[in-house]
């Protein structure tokens, strides 16, 4: 037997890590002796301590370890272990990468400008958080102060009125911003301490969390805040990211009529990795004419009435006779008199007879479209956006006449941001000049 002393010498191990180890029953001596209580050490406990030291080489905690050499694991479950070891070994592999890359970035920067970006863009995640909103209609970015003034009024008069304070900072939130500068949809929001009931235009919902946030920080005037936005915008496409979520401003420190000088905005973008998916090419089909049963919607969407018409249609979805073999669900949008839209949650169905009541039945008629992939709900706007302005053009196409309609295959899930629908978007040939 070994004294604690010489063993550490053979192992080439601390003696304090053996006594460690000795305390949590890691690696216990073969003996100690009752009166020095110096710890006794076998030669045949050596392999046992570099199998120890070579699972923590692979990053097991010691805990993990301990599992590992009970030896009542079974093969699935040690290859388990040491599979979810890979992965995790991998994910930092993939992450220093990334560190690596925006280091370089970094050192492009300061190469061009020979100094440090003004702008230092960070990723964040945001938390969900309850709050009060109001929606409204910027005409231009130019026009947007006075008209957040003044829904930032009824938001913090609506609140007072419950009894609540605005501790927080105002949020804005710019549900389009890739559709250009005039006439986009915004939201003046508060955040609030716990739910409350909502009132006429004001709505309390859970502002949805954010998993990767690119995030920057502008000081001054609103008039200056472009740069910002160029320079988080620059950093989200040399990053290889793609925006995946409507912009949000939260006003950290404002002061209306005060020195703009001393504003303090903070700009975030949610943002998600480029995925496969954007890879894959439009393709163009004819479809014959088919129909569908559904519920209806007319409206323009100001207060996401189409969600929760989708909330309502998946609990009755199975009043609905005839359905036809294919599970897919269908979202079928048909021009309307008005300027509103006529949506429909539906199903496709083999005949239109016996329609429930408060349901709609028709036909959608034999066209052809483009059709393209959309990751997620929140993309469906920026999808048909990227059809309309750029595709149709570039392709010599126009938008056909039909109704268009969005495809959920049996495998898409609400939930999953990543989900892939199918936007179908009717198109003729464009007249020749």
């Amino acid at each position: 037997m070994f004294k604690i002393g010489d063993f550490a010498k053979l192992s080439r191990v601390p003696v304090k890590t053996l006594r460690y180890y000795d305390e949590i029953g890691l690696l216990k001596p073969v003996g100690v002796d009752r009166f020095t209580r110096y710890r006794y050490y076998a030669l045949e406990q050596l392999p046992i301590l570099y199998r120890i030291l070579g699972l923590k080489d692979l990053g097991f905690s010691l805990e993990q370890v301990g599992q590992l050499l009970e030896g009542d694991l079974t093969p699935s479950q040690l290859r388990h272990m040491l599979e979810k070891r890979r992965g995790e070994i991998e994910a930092q592999i993939a992450l220093g990468r990334e560190q690596l890359a925006r280091l370089d970035l970094r050192l492009e920067e300061i190469d061009q400008a020979g100094r440090l970006p003004d702008y230092g863009v960070i990723l964040k995640k945001i938390e969900p958080q309850w709050v009060a909103s109001i929606g409204g209609i910027i005409p231009s970015y130019a026009e947007s102060e006075p008209i957040f003034d003044r829904l930032f009024d009824e938001i913090y008069s609506f609140v007072l009125s419950q009894g609540l304070r605005c501790s927080q900072p105002g949020i804005a939130i710019y549900h389009d911003p890739q559709a250009g500068d005039e006439n986009f949809l915004v939201e003046a929001a508060c955040s609030l301490p716990r739910p409350i009931p909502a009132s006429g235009a004001i709505r309390v919902y859970q502002l949805v969390g954010v998993d990767n946030a690119a995030s920057v920080i502008h000081h001054g005037p609103f008039a200056t805040i472009g740069q910002a936005y160029s320079a988080v915008i620059g950093w989200v496409e040399a990053h290889n990211l793609r925006i995946c979520g409507p912009t949000r401003e939260v006003y950290l420190q404002y002061e209306r009529g005060g020195d703009q000088n001393r504003y303090v905005t903070e700009i975030q973008i949610p943002v998600t990795k480029q995925k496969e998916y954007e890879k894959m090419e439009p393709r163009i089909v004819d479809l014959e004419s088919f129909n569908i049963i559904g519920l209806p919607y007319i409206g323009s969407n100001e207060h996401e009435e189409i969600g929760q018409m989708w909330d309502v249609f998946n609990q009755r979805y199975s009043e609905i006779p005839n359905v036809a073999s294919e599970q897919a669900a269908y979202g079928v949008c048909y021009e309307h008199p008005t300027e509103r839209m006529e949506y429909i949650a539906a199903y496709k169905v083999n005949s239109l007879t016996s329609v429930p009541e408060g349901m709609v039945g028709k036909q959608v008629p034999a066209q052809k479209y483009v059709v393209f992939p959309c990751e997620g709900l929140e993309n469906i706007g920026e999808t048909y956006h990227k059809i309309i302005s750029q595709w149709l053009p570039e392709n010599g196409y126009m938008p056909g006449g039909g109704p268009d309609f969005e495809y959920y295959g049996e495998e898409f899930n609400p939930q999953d941001e990543s989900g892939i629908l199918y936007i179908y978007f009717p198109i003729k040939k464009a007249a020749v000049p």
